[in-house]
């Protein structure tokens, strides 16, 4: 297969220029990366399908790509778009939405399949545009818009899809009967379809996206594409082995298979080796300082313990470097998927068995303290704080003597709640990993971070926190956990200003969670 159908014609709802041709990052737009991905899979037929502000892809003609222009892009849809590419179909292809960011591998893994249809999907994104796709038995039975007309959700359809030549003819032949130009293709492939023609590929913990606007692009600007290239750019290969020996002293390592999995803070790799699978943990820049790994070590050991985190395997306290046991087929959780219902009542098990267990971490995470000591770091770092930070911390400040009058209780605790921090395996089990900054805290700051980091609704913190508390939540429990919110992202700001100032860049990310604390502020009962 070496034909690739881009349909890009369609006009932005909230953008003077088409989403696809817009830079994002380093004079890159997403169809510069999208030709750059299929050209690197041996696409050398590749058709882009414009519309509106046509003349903006014409810059893209060449050899090996084509352009075809939908004269009526306002009053068509995406099988408008396809269906002018009739004549130059002649055989199976790839179809890829203009407006979609994905991973190199989604690309990789699609063009493997040798014959007939595949659909990508993912796991459920919670972008609020989502076309959800219902399976059985390893097809596709419904794609629909609305979750609640879907029985057995699989999760989401990504916009890239395998069409084989006799599913495109008949395609043609439904649109051109049809009396309706608003016809999208995902639907029309139900249609003209049998379920066995429809198989799919299901990528899992994968980066990707559709720009339907403004808050689309300012995400894939601000977060997703670094996030990306911190996935998909390899770490020095050399060094990875180096530590391997180093925890491998007597195994030949040159056979180990390293795979990047990922991460904010840290570089996490996959290892294949000796027939098991690890994940490899390498710190990342200007981590030291701000983790003690003795107590990382001894308060993950003990979350070992408890059965809450998974096996680990090696772990040096002076660099950092740990080793753990992989998970096979694990999910990670994201902000829509850690709140459904089965996954809270889990989550709650794992906060109680956490928050009482009478084991007594190494360290107390007092929050307050961290925060002077990242000011010091920030000084050493000549990291400078947000704007009107000298009269907000004082008052992130006066919440240690509030939170004393609603009463603190300290308790084992992990304090760093990303949702990433969740992963679910096959059997259901859900870990919590990563303990850099776990320590006995109050157990309504690990609420406080669950909340702020996946947003949650109100009414899933107050499902959560009823399942904790076993339908008895304390009346100060809310007050407490809104302070520790503020806590939290007034921390997290400056973590990232300390970052930043060691080479990291990560867009809006600190800007937003303190201008979220100072918002936070305001709601404060004393106030």
């Amino acid at each position: 297969m070496n034909t690739a159908v881009i349909l890009a014609a369609r006009k932005e709802k909230d953008s003077a220029y088409p989403y696809p041709v817009t830079p994002f990052a380093e004079d890159t737009c997403l169809m510069d990366r999208t030709l750059s991905i299929l050209r690197d899979n041996e696409y050398t037929n590749i058709v882009i399908v414009a519309g509106y502000k046509a003349d903006l892809f014409s810059r893209y003609r060449a050899d090996d790509v084509s352009i075809i222009i939908n004269e009526d892009y306002e009053f068509t849809a995406s099988m408008g778009s396809l269906a002018l590419c009739k004549n130059i179909i002649k055989d199976d292809f790839l179809l890829v939405e203009g407006d979609t960011f994905f991973e190199q591998s989604v690309i990789h893994e699609l063009s493997s399949v040798t014959r007939g249809n595949c659909i990508s999907m993912t796991e459920e994104s919670g972008s609020g545009d989502e076309c959800f796709v219902e399976t059985k038995n390893g097809f596709v039975t419904k794609i629909t818009k609305d979750r609640h007309r879907v029985c057995n959700f699989e999760g989401e359809m990504m916009g890239i899809t395998r069409i084989s030549l006799d599913t495109f003819n008949k395609l043609i032949q439904a649109w051109e009967n049809s009396s309706n130009p608003y016809l999208n293709y995902e639907y029309l492939l139900m249609d003209v379809t049998e379920p066995l023609d429809r198989p799919y590929i299901r990528f899992k913990n994968v980066i990707w996206g559709d720009v339907d606007c403004q808050e689309d692009f300012k995400k894939l600007q601000n977060s997703l594409y670094r996030a990306l290239k911190r996935k998909e750019n390899p770490f020095d290969n050399e060094n990875l082995r180096n530590h391997l020996q180093t925890i491998f002293p007597d195994k030949d390592i040159t056979t180990a298979e390293i795979i990047q999995i990922g991460g904010m803070s840290n570089k996490n790799f996959r290892v294949n080796f000796d027939n098991r699978s690890y994940v490899l943990r390498v710190p990342g820049n200007g981590s030291e300082g701000m983790v003690e790994r003795a107590n990382e070590e001894f308060n993950a050991i003990e979350a070992c313990k408890l059965g809450v985190n998974p096996p680990i395997r090696y772990f040096n306290a002076v660099t950092g470097i740990k080793l753990a046991d992989f998970v096979e087929n694990a999910e990670t959780l994201n902000a829509a998927t850690i709140q459904r219902h089965d996954n809270m009542r889990k989550i709650a098990r794992i906060y109680q068995t956490l928050h009482n267990s009478h084991i007594r971490l190494k360290n107390e995470f007092n929050i307050f303290h961290e925060i002077e000591k990242y000011d010091r770091l920030m000084a050493n770092a000549g990291a400078m704080m947000y704007e009107g930070w000298e009269n907000v911390q004082p008052k992130v400040k006066e919440l240690e003597s509030y939170l004393n009058t609603l009463g603190v209780d300290l308790k084992p605790c992990h304090n760093d709640a990303l949702y990433e921090n969740f992963i679910k395996s096959t059997d259901g089990t859900i870990y919590l990993i990563d303990w850099e900054y776990s320590g006995m805290n109050d157990p309504m700051a690990d609420f406080a971070a669950l909340f702020i980091e996946a947003n949650f609704e109100k009414e899933n913190e107050d499902y959560i926190l009823d399942k904790y508390f076993e339908g008895n939540i304390p009346p100060e429990a809310p007050e407490k956990i809104l302070c520790y919110q503020i806590l939290w992202d007034y921390l997290w700001a400056q973590w990232t200003v300390i970052k930043e100032a060691k080479g990291d860049d990560f867009g809006t990310y600190g800007r937003d969670r303190y201008n979220r604390a100072i918002n936070n502020l305001n709601r404060i009962a004393y106030n």
